[in-house]
């Protein structure tokens, strides 16, 4: 073994340019901003990719030198002067680590600035220019859309295999290990990309059934065969609206690239054959909420899957909370409501007081319009606690100031910062058991399922209105490549829709 340096990294968001959020530098800072030797103090221990390169990096005998760590909470577009700052400080911090044998970053794939429709492109490019031919790895989301730039600038890219995802810890150690095999010479990476023209939305990327499974598993059975280092396949994330955008497969082997790009045409082909099990059926909300009222034992989960903050939604939609009131429904608790006045009524009025509120409905009119309600507080925090789950294990979720409020015979945690509910620390931590609720209703695509399906009797994914609907068709992308399916499932000819019919 010699002494190697690897230098770290990260900018990770994945950017819905529907959403009315400005994601600024503030929107960073509140979710994570870390600087230099911050990320061990966050990260070390955890089961996060940045966990894993941190260990992969330890059990290699390896100096990890870190320059940035930035994510904030899916929204809209980056701003030009926030996007700048941070991959200058990343940049910065690569020459300032001086002589370093590799770099390892950490990215999510679907970011979007006011002047790069790729950010990752551009951050794998200007760090291509300061390594030079020195290995150059980075990890990925499951969501990410993948671009000939990326593919190009780095030697080595490994998505999460899971959705929801659980597997960060791993790919970041899988990163490092690979890296450490370039650098001894022992693996000479040679990539085959490919995409087939699917957009699939959030629900079915669910990597825990058909189809995604499928995908992932003949992917996984790939990776056993002789000469084959890593495959990722992506689901993509349309929001981002980049003719990119949508599902993609990276076949990496051992300086085989015929090898490589056999496989990746056999992914290609059996994607393009399941295209129509990519197709979403929700529940409509009401029938939904009357299935709870028959049904004899809970919890049963709801998933709000129209305001998913993971996606760039608010996070403040009140369609379902309306409902439930108009349904007469109890014994339920609702997570969460973005609102920062209403958090600070609550918390000005104190605990075991009544207040009246307008309650979420204030971003945009795609989520359901303010509620007028009178509720009970019955506790307050400051939103924090570790994740104690399968995503994250170990790491710090802030909610920011968070009030429970008891509206008509339920708990709704209202926040001030927007966090999709991934772990049941979100309710334990504000005194709620979510195993004796009739009902949980969770602002959430797929996340949720990780820790939520253990304890849950049934789950029910609803027809919500929203900027994450499964409804894309709706949503009027201007850049998304075309034709593309199922946005131009309508304009496919007698030859195409016979085909399908006989598959």
């Amino acid at each position: 073994m010699f002494n190697m340096r690897i230098v770290t990294g990260t900018i990770s968001h994945e950017t819905n340019v529907l959403s009315t959020i400005n994601t600024d530098l503030e929107e960073f800072r509140k979710r994570r901003l870390y600087y230099g030797d911050e990320l061990f103090e966050h990260f070390d221990g955890t089961r996060t990719p940045a966990g894993g390169i941190i260990e992969g990096c330890r059990q290699n005998g390896i100096e990890l030198i870190p320059t940035v760590f930035a994510s904030a909470t899916p929204s809209g577009t980056i701003t030009a002067e926030a996007f700048d700052r941070l991959l200058g400080d990343i940049l910065d911090g690569i020459r300032d680590a001086g002589d370093v044998d590799a770099a390892v970053l950490h990215l999510h794939g679907a970011g979007v600035s006011e002047e790069y429709p790729d950010i990752e492109g551009k951050v794998l490019s200007e760090v291509r220019r300061i390594v030079g031919s020195k290995p150059l790895a980075a990890t990925f989301d499951l969501h990410a859309n993948y671009t000939e730039a990326m593919v190009e600038n780095a030697d080595l890219l490994i998505g999460y295999d899971t959705y929801p995802h659980v597997d960060g810890y791993e790919r970041g150690l899988e990163a490092v290990n690979l890296t450490r095999k370039m650098l001894e010479g022992t693996f000479k990476p040679t990539k085959a990309f490919t995409q087939p023209p699917m957009l699939p939305a959030l629900q079915v990327q669910f990597t825990g059934r058909y189809p995604m499974r499928t995908l992932i598993e003949e992917a996984h059975r790939m990776e056993a065969m002789q000469g084959v280092e890593t495959i990722t396949v992506a689901a993509g994330f349309p929001w981002s609206d980049i003719p990119e955008a949508g599902m993609s497969f990276i076949v990496t082997t051992d300086d085989d690239q015929e090898l490589a790009d056999s496989l990746a045409e056999e992914l290609h082909d059996m994607a393009w054959s399941l295209r129509r099990e990519f197709l979403v059926k929700p529940t409509p909300v009401r029938e939904a909420l009357r299935h709870v009222k028959s049904a004899e034992e809970g919890p049963i989960v709801l998933a709000d899957i129209g305001d998913n903050p993971g996606g760039g939604a608010p996070e403040d939609g009140t369609v379902v909370l309306k409902t439930m009131l108009e349904e007469g429904l109890k014994g339920g608790v609702v997570a969460v409501i973005w609102d920062p006045a209403a958090v600070s009524e609550a918390v000005k009025a104190g605990v075991g007081e009544t207040v009246r509120l307008s309650l979420g409905g204030h971003t945009d009119e795609l989520h359901g319009e303010p509620l007028s309600v009178e509720g009970r507080v019955k506790n307050v925090t400051d939103g924090k606690f570790i994740n104690e789950g399968p995503m994250g294990t170990g790491s710090e979720s802030d909610m920011g100031a968070t009030a429970v409020i008891e509206i008509g015979g339920n708990d709704v945690i209202v926040t001030t910062k927007r966090v999709q509910p991934l772990d049941l620390q979100v309710y334990r931590s504000q005194g709620i058991d979510p195993t004796a609720k009739r009902f949980i209703v969770v602002k959430s695509s797929v996340h949720y399922r990780a820790a939520h399906e253990p304890i849950a009797k049934k789950v029910l994914e609803l027809d919500t209105p929203g900027l994450t609907s499964p409804r894309l068709a709706g949503f009027g992308f201007k850049n998304i490549r075309r034709p593309i399916f199922p946005l131009d499932i309508g304009m496919l000819g007698i030859t195409e829709l016979k085909s399908m019919d006989d598959e």
